[in-house]
């Protein structure tokens, strides 16, 4: 056996002098375990099928040196409970014990230096984790991990049960998911030496409520990084932040106040959709762009600043702002994405500025309140759906140089009574205006070309033509 495992040794490495590349793709099995050869010809256990509930990682598979435990490989093992790694491993991979579910006991060796992202994210049991005498590199404090070589807080143990807590003096790095899913956390104070928070870093800390980033020194804050964070309920962004990540501060449904500095010029999709308790934004001078979904679900917001030099609004991006009342958009807006105003059934009043040139589907849709619009002259489509729903609209204005109205534009915008539509409109599409229950007069182009069969349905005080001729088959 011993013969057998030197002359697969002997193999793998000449392989991988002559072929690195196609060596480190191909995977291994030795038992439970799934393995691939690195280019030193040392083993990186990939995946774990076992169901040990008690396990120490092997130092050699098929005779071949483990030194390196891959991203997820033991992702979601319940019945793992405790479990010991070796001197010889050197690397930890990103989640490599993420949602071990059953986890509580962890020994880490002396040789390891090198973890990735939290590798322990989501162990709700893990009590006791230990790092071996003489470790270089990785190093407890009150229980909790950090990495001495990029001043990291790695793992922040969910089972801890302070309510504050103090980041040590020093610490450059909170590490992606450090404080994943923490319910006791209510307070953690971090000192300006912080300078990145991690994607997930405070991912569902339930009742986290304080935490002062203004202090810090950090320049973007990551995706995810406050997901969840239900109870947190004002934030100060620290002056030299200039971005913010998607879904940042998404569900922070307690949220009020938000703070921006001036040179914030990315805000990520998401960011705060659902902060449900916010009612004031204030958007920073230096920002040009909101994407997707950015406020969506702000159900409470009420009054909305936006800065001079935006001109991309994203799709969905204040979707079911509920009491947005008034919006100016700045001169510069360019780009309205679908669904952007999406449900803001409060909105009476928004001037979309005359050089926009682009106006999403479902724009405006279900903008129960809007009483009025003036389309951009620079708009030559009406995509579908854009003002379905407004119930109120009484007044719309299209633009002399349109050339096409999409499918449901105007559905079931009841108080609509009249409408021109221009010259140059060559196609109308399904149900454009079905249900407009009070349109009495319109003006059809005579360049038209495409009707939808559906498209003037149930409009009972309108008398018009017959259009047989023009429905689209």
């Amino acid at each position: 056996m011993r013969k057998f495992a030197a002359t697969l040794m002997l193999c793998v490495l000449f392989l991988c002098c002559i072929l690195p590349g196609a060596v480190a793709e191909q995977s291994l099995k030795a038992g439970d375990y799934t393995y691939i050869i690195q280019h030193d010809g040392t083993a990186e256990i990939i995946l774990y099928e076992g169901t040990e509930t008690s396990l120490v990682i092997p130092q050699e598979l098929n005779g071949i040196a483990v030194t390196a435990i891959g991203p997820s490989a033991f992702q979601s093992d319940d019945y793992l409970e405790t479990l010991e790694i070796k001197d010889g491993v050197v690397f930890l991979g990103d989640y490599a014990f993420r949602r071990c579910a059953n986890l509580e006991k962890v020994i880490l060796p002396a040789t390891l230096t090198e973890v990735g992202m939290n590798p322990f994210e989501g162990c709700g049991w893990l009590t006791d984790l230990t790092v071996a005498e003489g470790n270089p590199n990785l190093y407890l404090n009150d229980g909790v991990l950090f990495s001495r070589d990029d001043s990291r807080l790695i793992c922040y143990p969910m089972t801890k049960e302070y309510s504050a807590y103090t980041l040590p003096e020093g610490i450059r790095i909170i590490g992606a998911s450090a404080f994943y899913g923490n319910e006791s956390l209510t307070q953690v104070v971090v000192f300006n030496t912080v300078r990145a928070i991690g994607r997930r870093a405070f991912y569902q800390c339930d009742n986290l409520r304080y935490i002062n980033l203004h202090d810090t020194n950090i320049s973007t804050v990551g995706a995810d990084a406050f997901n969840g964070c239900r109870k947190l309920k004002s934030i100060t962004f620290p002056a030299k932040v200039t971005s913010i990540a998607e879904r940042a501060f998404q569900g922070c449904t307690a949220l009020t106040e938000l703070v921006f500095p001036e040179n914030i010029t990315f805000i990520g999709e998401m960011a705060f959709r659902n902060c449900e308790s916010l009612t004031s934004v204030r958007l920073p001078v230096d920002l040009t762009t909101i994407g997707k979904n950015t406020f969506a679900g702000c159900t409470n917001l009420t009054e909305l600043i936006l800065p001079d030099e935006l001109f991309y609004i994203g799709g969905g991006a204040f979707q079911n702002c509920e009491s947005l009342a008034s919006v100016t958009l700045p001169a510069a807006v360019d780009y309205i994405g679908s669904e952007a105003f999406d449900g803001c059934i409060s909105l009476t009043d928004i001037s979309i500025p005359d050089t926009c040139s682009y106006i999403g589907a479902k724009a405006f849709c279900r903008c129960q309140s809007l009483q009025s619009l003036v389309i951009p002259s620079w708009t030559y489509s009406i995509n579908p759906f854009t003002f379905s729903g407004c119930i109120a609209l009484t007044d719309i204005k299209l633009p002399d140089e349109l050339e096409e109205i999409g499918e449901s534009a105007f559905f079931c915008c009841y108080t609509l009574k009249e409408i021109v539509i221009p010259n140059p409109v060559e196609v109308i599409g399904d149900r454009a205006f079905s249900n407009c229950l009070a349109l009495e007069s319109i003006e059809l182009p005579e360049e038209l070309e495409n009707v939808g069969a559906n498209a003037f349905e149930n409009c009972v005080k309108l008398d018009l033509p017959d259009l047989s001729d023009l429905y689209e088959e």
